[in-house]
């Protein structure tokens, strides 16, 4: 792997690992209160998506233009200063993000009974999940805020700090966990509610530390210069409105799924949470590298070294078939034993294990196509990754589940999942190489030039 594209990996992997560890755990604890528990948390799981949907697309047209503008700025006389230009990107980034989730978690909180009702829950359910979400939902702003603070210092090549305060905000949230869910020495019980609270308050000391290091690094400028705004906004959006659209794709199509899956039981949709929270730790890696892919992509396109960056795409598509095949095997010898670790209901066991022998064996083209949207984003040319996204998930995903639904129920349900994440990874791939092909003949010299208007469409 390139020395730099590891550089930038190695604490996003240790970052994300460590959060979604965390969640692993936690789901752990979740599932010591009651099998109905883990059925309402896993009903939140599109709506919680659909939010950090938009702030991961804002976060990757802000990792794009930033990075993009930073290899630009290397060819400079002033290579080794922050510009202007990045610093109010910066700033912009965060006003943008911090209104707009503002905006959408009120939105959301108002339509909490309603939705859920749609999505199939157990009108019984709706107190549990009213809790963990009345909590849960302003906690995210600051959660997203903390994204873009992150996806900023890596774009400006600073990836080791992001990834330690991400590993300090888990270690807080699995500290506080136990202790506000189940009321250790003398704190109320809060179960949900107390899981909703810690990650709150881990994401409140992230943002904080986050937040200070880009103010005095001085990678961003003071909240209060807008001038510009609008113009930054336009660059940060080009990216990232195609990004959100791709990003909402997935929320969307989970929510058509768990509605299919409440049709088979409360248990169903309790043992699909399950194995999502497991994958979420077995694909960890493949998003860390995701993660870093882009400012990668993006930096070495501005300065102009296609060859880099056709070195570093390919050594990620080796690595994430790689980790994808040893991953599958893993899960099929030891799925039942980190199952039961969660919850011992067999009805459970038996939808999350079925999971977990099936789809597992497309992680590695599901972590190409990941690949291969992170770097399409990152040199300014999102609408490949919105095309395959949509085309995946709702024009040949979502019929085929409802098609093998009908014929074979759950398995077949998640058997559409494999075969849709195999078949568009390979897509991915060959369209992304097929790019950088037709990059060769054009002379290195206009690659920059290219971006910057590509940029400020």
């Amino acid at each position: 792997m390139p020395q730099s594209l590891a550089r930038l990996t190695a604490p996003m992997m240790l970052g994300v690992s460590s959060s979604i560890l965390v969640q692993m755990i936690e789901i752990g604890f979740i599932g010591q209160l009651g099998t109905d528990y883990i059925a309402a948390i896993t009903f939140t799981f599109p709506l919680v998506m659909v939010l950090s949907s938009i702030s991961l697309g804002i976060s990757i047209g802000t990792s794009s233009v930033i990075a993009r503008q930073v290899g630009l700025d290397r060819n400079s006389s002033a290579a080794d200063a922050i510009s202007p230009e990045v610093k109010s990107l910066g700033t912009h980034s965060l006003v943008l993000v911090t209104s707009a989730m503002a905006v959408l978690v009120f939105i959301c909180w108002l339509s909490i009974d309603p939705l859920f009702l749609r999505l199939g829950a157990d009108p019984a359910l709706l107190p549990k999940i009213n809790g963990y979400l009345s909590i849960y939902l302003p906690g995210s702003i600051l959660f997203t805020t903390a994204m873009i603070c992150g996806s900023i210092m890596r774009a400006n090549g600073s990836a080791s700090i992001p990834g330690m305060i991400m590993t300090l905000g888990s270690a807080i949230n699995l500290l506080l966990d136990p202790f506000l869910i189940f009321g250790w020495w003398g704190l109320p019980r809060l179960e949900l509610e107390g899981a909703a609270w810690a990650m709150t308050a881990s994401r409140m000391i992230t943002l904080v530390i986050t937040f200070g290091y880009l103010y005095r690094s001085e990678m961003i400028n003071s909240l209060l210069r807008l001038s510009g705004f609008w113009h930054s906004t336009r660059r940060i959006l080009h990216v990232g409105l195609p990004a959100i659209a791709t990003n909402l794709i997935g929320p969307i199509t989970m929510g058509i799924i768990t509605r299919l899956l409440a049709a088979h039981g409360e248990t169903a949709v309790a043992g699909f949470g399950v194995a999502s929270r497991i994958e979420a730790v077995a694909v960890m890696l493949l998003f860390a590298l995701s993660g870093s892919i882009g400012p990668f992509v993006g930096q070495n396109l501005g300065a102009g070294e296609i060859d880099r960056v056709k070195q570093g795409v390919r050594v990620s598509h080796i690595f994430s078939m790689s980790w994808g095949g040893c991953v599958a095997l893993l899960l099929l010898g030891f799925g039942a034993h980190i199952v039961l670790l969660v919850d011992d209901n067999v009805s459970v066991m038996k939808t999350a294990l079925l999971y977990l022998s099936i789809v597992p064996w497309s992680y590695g083209c599901w972590g190409m196509l990941m690949m291969a949207s992170a770097s399409f984003n990152a040199i300014g040319k999102p609408l490949p990754s919105t095309i395959m996204s949509f085309t995946r998930m709702l024009v040949f995903y979502v019929p085929l589940a409802l098609l093998l639904n009908d014929l074979y129920g759950v398995s077949g349900i998640f058997t559409a999942t494999a075969i849709s994440n195999t078949l568009f990874g390979i897509v991915g791939l060959v369209w992304f190489r097929a790019h950088l092909r037709s990059q060769r003949d054009r002379p290195l010299a206009a690659q920059p030039r290219a971006l910057t208007k590509g940029s400020s469409t």
